[in-house]
C-alpha cells in the first residue's frame, strides 16, 4: 500500500519552531537570546504563511473517503454512538 504524505507536516513543524523562538525570546527578555530581532520572527511567519499556501496549493495525491465513511474523529465517534459501541475495553458487553 502506497504512504500517504501529510501535506501539513512542514507547516505544522515550522510553526511550532516559530512558537519555540517566539517563546524563548519572550522569555529570556533580559538577556542575550532575548535580543533576537523582530526581523526573524517576521521571517518565520512569513515562512510559516508560505509553507501553509503550498500545503494549500498542491496537496498531492488526495485519496477520497467511501461514501457514507465517518470523516475524523468526530465522524467516528457519531457512527460508534449511532451503532451502540461504546469506547471501553474488549471484553465488556
Amino acid at each position: 500500500m502506497e504512504q500517504r504524505r501529510d501535506p501539513w507536516a512542514p507547516f505544522r513543524i515550522w510553526t511550532a519552531l516559530t512558537i519555540g523562538v517566539y517563546a524563548v525570546r519572550a522569555s529570556f527578555a533580559a538577556t542575550w537570546v532575548g535580543a533576537i530581532p523582530g526581523w526573524v520572527l517576521l521571517l518565520l511567519l512569513l515562512v510559516a504563511l508560505l509553507l501553509a499556501s503550498w500545503a494549500l496549493l498542491f496537496p498531492g495525491r488526495v485519496v477520497p473517503w467511501r461514501e457514507g465513511e465517518p470523516v475524523g474523529w468526530w465522524g467516528r465517534f457519531l457512527a460508534d454512538r449511532r451503532l451502540g459501541r461504546r469506547g471501553g475495553a474488549v471484553d465488556d458487553p
